[in-house]
Formats: C-alpha cells, structure tokens, sequence
C-alpha cells in the first residue's frame, strides 16, 4: 500500500475529496460540511444522525460503504433502506463511483444490488425488512438509510448480527418521522452506547435564508419542522399520541375486563401504526 492509499484508509473524508466521489446533479463535485467529515472520521461504533431533508446522508452512507470495502479486505457492509427503491438508488451512487477511479477497481461480481470486490469485500444493498436482512453474518458496517420509517423488527433482525464482530459499525441516519419507531426511540433514550448527531437546515451554510423560508411557506409549519428542523412531532391526523398507542403493545399493563391479554388487539393495531394510518 502506497503511503497516498494508507492515508486514504486513514481518512474517508480525505478519499472523498481528492477523487470527487460526491457530485451534485450537474457533476460538480460537492463540498463535505464539517459535520459530514465528523462522522466519516468518527471511531464511534453506533452513531445516529437525526438530519434535515437533502443534507446528504445517502450519499454518506454510499461514501462509507464503499470505503470500508476498498480499504478492509473482506468486509462485508449491508447498506439498508426502506424501500427497494431507496436502496437502489444507494446502490447506483457506489457504481457511479467506481467511475471516478482510473484504473477502475476490479469486481468479482456485480448484480443489482450486490457488489463484491477483488479483494473479497462486499457491499449489499438491501430493502428494509427483518425477511431480507436475516442470513448475513458479523457484518462490519451497517448503515441503515432513512432509518425513522423503517420497521421495528428491522432493527430486532439488525443489531444481533454485531454481536459476531466486534470492531464491526452500526449508523441510522434520517429525517423524523413522528414519535415512534426504533429510531426515535433511540434518539431520545438514555443509551450511552449511541454517538448523536443533529444537523438541522439553518445550520447548513449550503442553504440559503430565503430558500428556507420558501420551504416553510411552502410546506406549512408542521411539515417545516419536522423535515428542516429535525423534530420530531405527534402526526397532525393522529386521534392518539404516541405515548397512548404504545402504552396498547405493552403486555405490563392489565386489562380492565374479562381477563383477555393485550395480544389480539396489538396485532391488529401496529401494522397500522407502522405505517403511519394510525
């Protein structure tokens, strides 16, 4: 390894700049913020990034996952989001990057959502369910995309395969999206295990005042807070609050009558909530 590419390993951020890896829609090479480069550089090993609409986290996640993979032979990185979708998108930022290496970093396989190295690293790009995510083993990076609308049971699936690697990393990364949901509840808890990030939009010198308040005059307050300040609030068409549908999944509180657990009714109720109908 050349003394440039050790100071690569070393430095995300560094790599990221010298090759232009993340481009605007023009291909213009965009300019990391200082946050941005704190968290490519951060040694934490679960790290959650409560950020505004458009501040860049996809392509951070994309960034991280291929870094890790050209740089650490052998590893594997799940790089999840929500949808199918979503994750596909992710996956075409990793295959645009490849584009901007001369010569270009040879793969042993290469599928729609799958790319595996030369050097035995793999990048998965994966559709947020506990269905897909099962099977992988002690994985060494997780970055789970728009991690506020993913399901619960994603993050059940998800954070016992860490157990198998010690050294291996854990990121969320999203806007909110409600009070519920692994996401928020993680945000807002007391786990000293978790690294908290907060970008909100005017904190970000990339966007401009007028811009913003367009955005507001636009979207209408609730939506403005929620999606540019980072908050996270009960849904406007909500009968019950948060607190009030949680308190129905809790099997630690009695019924009133007739004996019957809190089962069939949470079954029918947090699909529900989960999607956001409630």
């Amino acid at each position: 390894m050349s003394l440039m590419d050790a100071a690569y390993q070393l430095d995300p951020a560094l790599w990221i700049d010298d090759y232009k890896l993340i481009q605007d829609k023009s291909g213009r090479p965009v300019e990391l913020d200082e946050v941005q480069r704190e968290i490519l550089r951060s040694g934490h090993k679960r790290i959650i990034i409560n950020c505004h609409r458009q501040w860049g986290k996809s392509s951070l996640a994309s960034a991280l996952c291929f870094h890790r993979a050209l740089y650490y032979p052998k590893s594997l990185c799940l790089l999840v989001s929500p949808s199918l979708r979503q994750s596909s998108e992710n996956f075409r930022k990793i295959l645009d990057a490849l584009d901007c290496f001369d010569p270009r970093p040879r793969l042993d396989e290469d599928t729609r959502l799958t790319l595996k190295l030369e050097n035995g690293s793999r990048i998965i790009s994966l559709p947020g369910s506990q269905k897909t995510v099962r099977g992988f083993s002690a994985p060494d990076l997780i970055f789970i995309d728009e991690a506020a609308q993913a399901a619960d049971e994603l993050f059940d699936a998800l954070l016992p395969m860490m157990a198998g690697n010690p050294r291996g990393r854990i990121i969320q990364a999203s806007t909110p999206w409600g009070k519920r949901g692994s996401f928020y509840k993680t945000w807002v808890g007391e786990s000293p295990g978790w690294h908290r990030v907060q970008v909100r939009a005017q904190d970000n010198l990339r966007l401009s005042p007028p811009f913003l308040e367009e955005m507001r005059a636009e979207l209408g307050d609730f939506k403005y807070k929620q999606e540019f300040e980072c908050e996270f609030l009960e849904l406007e068409s909500a009968f019950f609050s948060g607190v009030e549908v949680e308190s129905i999944f809790s099997s630690a509180i009695q019924p009133l009558w007739g004996g019957r657990t809190t089962a069939p009714l949470s079954g029918v109720l947090k699909p529900l909530w989960s999607e956001g109908i409630l």
